[in-house]
Parts: C-alpha cells; sequence; structure tokens
C-alpha cells in the first residue's frame, strides 16, 4: 500500500495535469462520425485542439458553444440549441458529444435540460445521437473525463436486456486513454488472431492513427467505434476492460446488459498478457497463434539481452494514475527502481501501487525530489524534457501530450510486442548515458588515399 502525499504549495507551477474536457475529447474521437461540443467559450475549444494536433499531428473535429460574457451570466441555453442545430445540418455527424468547460460548471448549467429543450424545438434531428456529459476543469483530471464519457454512453445509449441474444465470437474492449492506438491496433489483433469479433470503445486505431483518407477533409472523426456497434455491445460474450479506471463502466454494462467482465490493470508485464492471451483462447477454444508465441519468445530474449542497462536503474516517474500502474507493473518485471513517483490528482486506485509513496503534485516537485535522491531516467511527457535536460537525465515520453517527437503519438508500449521494442529503447538510453559508442570502423577498411593512389596506378600501366 502506498502513502499519498499532496503538495503544499498554493499553485502548480509546472503541472501535469490535462482537464477533464481534454478526456472527454479523446474518448469523443474514437467514435466514428462524431463531433465533440464543448459548451463554453472559444477559448475552451481553441486551447484543447492545439494540445491534441500537437501530439497527434491531425486535423481534429472540435466546436464550442461561444459562450461570451453576457451569456455565462444571463444563462446560455440558447447557445447550445443554436450550436447542436448547425452541427446537425451542416456536418451531419451520427453522433454529437457535449460536454461543460470549467466556465459553465461554474454557471451551473444544465446540459440535459438544454438538450430537452433542442429536442422539442428541432424533432428532424432526432436522428442524430447526442450524449452528454459533466466535466469541470476544477475537480479531477483527463482521466476522470475519458472514463465519464464512456459511462455516458453506455448509460444513454446501450439499452438495458434483461434477457438478451449472445454472440459467442463477439468480444467487448473498453480501452482505458494509456493506450496509444499502437496499442489498440495490437490488442485488436490479438482478439482477431483467435477469430473473434472485437467491439473496441473507444477505437483510436481507426481515427487517430495518422493515416490518410481518400476522401476530402471532413469536420467530424474519420474512422473509430460503430455507432450501432456500440449500441449492440450487451449482445457480446463477455467484456474485457483495461485500465483501472475504466472498472466502473465496466460494472455498469455488466449491470445493464449482463455481459460478464474481465478486469485488466494493463498489459505491459508477462502476467497480465499471458492471462489476456489465456481468456481469448479459452473463449475461442482455438490453440494460441505461432506468431503469438513467436512476439512472446522475442520478448523474453529482449529481457535477457538488455537486463545490464535495465535491471537496478533508478527512474522518477510522472503521469495518470493508470499509466503509474502500466508503468510500475512493467518496472517490477524488469527490475527498474521508482525513485519518485508523482501523480497530478489523487485517484483511488494510487493506494494500491507498489511503492512506499505517492506524491500528489506537479513537475517541479518531481524535479526537487529527483535532485534530492537521484535517478538514472526519467519517465513523463514532452513537458518533462526542461527538467530532463536541467537533471542532466535521458527523458522517455510516455503520456499526453508528447509534441516533439514523431510517431510517439502510436507508439507501441503494452503487450508482447510492446513490451519488448521498450525495453530496447531502455537498454540504448542506458548505453547512450553511461558513455557514448563511437563510430565504428572496420580494421579491413583502407584509407580512400591509398585506394584513390593505386587506381590511378593501374590506369597508367593500363
Amino acid at each position: 500500500m502506498a502513502t499519498i502525499i499532496k503538495t503544499g504549495k498554493p499553485v502548480a507551477t509546472q503541472p501535469i495535469k490535462s482537464g477533464q474536457a481534454l478526456g472527454a475529447i479523446l474518448a469523443a474521437l474514437g467514435l466514428d462520425r462524431t463531433i465533440p461540443l464543448i459548451h463554453g467559450a472559444q477559448g475552451c475549444s481553441a486551447f484543447a485542439k492545439i494540445f491534441f494536433i500537437q501530439h497527434f499531428h491531425e486535423p481534429i473535429p472540435l466546436q464550442s458553444t461561444a459562450m461570451d460574457p453576457i451569456t455565462t451570466v444571463m444563462g446560455s441555453d440558447d447557445n447550445i440549441v443554436q450550436a447542436l442545430d448547425t452541427l446537425c445540418q451542416k456536418n451531419q455527424p451520427k453522433l454529437i458529444v457535449l460536454l461543460s468547460s470549467g466556465v459553465a460548471e461554474a454557471q451551473g448549467c444544465d446540459l440535459r435540460r438544454a438538450l430537452k429543450l433542442f429536442r422539442a424545438d428541432y424533432p428532424r434531428h432526432d436522428k442524430v445521437e447526442i450524449v452528454t456529459v459533466n466535466t469541470p476543469d476544477f475537480y479531477g483530471s483527463l482521466e476522470n473525463g475519458y472514463s465519464a464519457l464512456l459511462e455516458a454512453l453506455v448509460e444513454q445509449l446501450i439499452p438495458q436486456q434483461p434477457v438478451r441474444n449472445v454472440r459467442k465470437k463477439r468480444v467487448n474492449l473498453l480501452l482505458s486513454h494509456m493506450l496509444s492506438p499502437g496499442d489498440v491496433e495490437l490488442i485488436r489483433s490479438y482478439v482477431e488472431a483467435f477469430g473473434l469479433q472485437p467491439v473496441l470503445l473507444p477505437d483510436l486505431s481507426r481515427s487517430l492513427d495518422g493515416h490518410l483518407v481518400r476522401s476530402d477533409y471532413l469536420s467530424v472523426s474519420q474512422g473509430g467505434t460503430d455507432l450501432a456497434l456500440l449500441k449492440q455491445m450487451g449482445q457480446s460474450a463477455l467484456t474485457l476492460v483495461v485500465g483501472p479506471s475504466l472498472q466502473r463502466v465496466g460494472q455498469l454494462l455488466e449491470s445493464r446488459t449482463g455481459v460478464p467482465c474481465h478486469y485488466f490493470p494493463h498489459l505491459m508485464n508477462l502476467q497480465q498478457v499471458d492471462c489476456f492471451i489465456d481468456l481469448l483462447r479459452r473463449q475461442a477454444d482455438r490453440l494460441v497463434p505461432e506468431w503469438i508465441e513467436r512476439q512472446r519468445g522475442q520478448l523474453l530474449d529482449a529481457m535477457i539481452d538488455t537486463h545490464t542497462w535495465v535491471n537496478g536503474r533508478r527512474f522518477g516517474l510522472a503521469a495518470e494514475a493508470d499509466l503509474l500502474g502500466a508503468w510500475l507493473g512493467f518496472a517490477q518485471m524488469v527490475g527498474l527502481a521508482p525513485s519518485c513517483v508523482v501523480a497530478p490528482v489523487n485517484q483511488p486506485m494510487l493506494a494500491s501501487l507498489p511503492v512506499e509513496q505517492v506524491l500528489v503534485g506537479d513537475l517541479e516537485d518531481l524535479a526537487d525530489n529527483l535532485q534530492a535522491q537521484g535517478a538514472d531516467l526519467l519517465l513523463t511527457n514532452a513537458h518533462g524534457a526542461v527538467i530532463a535536460e536541467r537533471l542532466g537525465l535521458p527523458l522517455l515520453r510516455i503520456g499526453f501530450p508528447v509534441f516533439d517527437e514523431f510517431g510517439a503519438f502510436r507508439r507501441v508500449r503494452q503487450g508482447y510486442a510492446g513490451m519488448r521494442d521498450t525495453l530496447f529503447e531502455l537498454g540504448n538510453l542506458g548505453q547512450a548515458a553511461c558513455h557514448h559508442r563511437p563510430a565504428y570502423h572496420s580494421p579491413y577498411k583502407q584509407p580512400v588515399e591509398q585506394i584513390r593512389g593505386r587506381a590511378l596506378a593501374a590506369e597508367v600501366i593500363g
């Protein structure tokens, strides 16, 4: 059991935290033909859009209700109704996710009441699904907003099914924010390798994986979880939940539909991935495919190859709670030693982390602790680059946002393949920190001048 220590600073100077609205937007972008609509000022959407564009290097569909000082004081339900009508007419989405901002929450807005007004005034838009979710910035973090939207989707779109028609080959996957599009793609391939049909919620591997589409630019998300399949999740044989923050979502889905849930805190150590693969094997009643067994063997070989540069290394870690649990599980497997662990906000699962203490604070708190205790490696998002440079530590970028590396948004960390590649990356960082490898020169290499001299001599003789 970890002891939770809260920083005594009155303000965060180098925050790790991202607001709830960002988490809800991230989850919404994993749904097909969806527009997130944030109820707030234009700056609320602009600020969020910058984060996502820098991280994914993709156009991001996001709109706001454009609250101004007058509507903030006098009421802004009309802004919501007008914005919903405009989006339904011009963009023709399948789903609109209506979420609140800190300004709207402080005002005391009632999103569901505004939605009822819209449904009454514009019945012609009844075919467009609209989901409401409250995401105040002054409480929780990205993780809370992400899970809150998934709860809202289950409550508002998936019907209760006392008696259900079970499709034995269909499997639900509730996937945490800690999974990159690359992780989601790998997990999908595991499920499909056993002949099962996965329904992923959300599915970032089809919407934000960095692909060019043939059609023109659309102002809605392109790819992701199909709305029809989402509504049929109550017909699946079982649900696999990856990430502690989504445990309540799994329980809610099970209580509404009767689909049994199986929980995995992460897929970043051998035990959890082995259990995940074995569950798929038993569900499909098939042997484990050869390529999955081969990936497991590659991971074991990587552990042997890199243990000199990984085992015993001390690291500082700052991230959302789900990511903390995943990386600490990975650290236990390969022998990494946590020096300091920092979370942006206090989450229920922090107390169960396998460390002595977790500090609830910011990157400045992380830097102060690392300076006093020492470390060999830093794990956090791109904002940690300044700290890593000041302390002279190698930085492995994890979480959100990562805006200073190409391809970081889809880097695979989970599963056998993800752990294998992460070990190689850690080993290379360890080698580079200890000594710089000089360029290799073959002992059989001849000087260029000598080669040219021989060529000239051959021309004269000829």
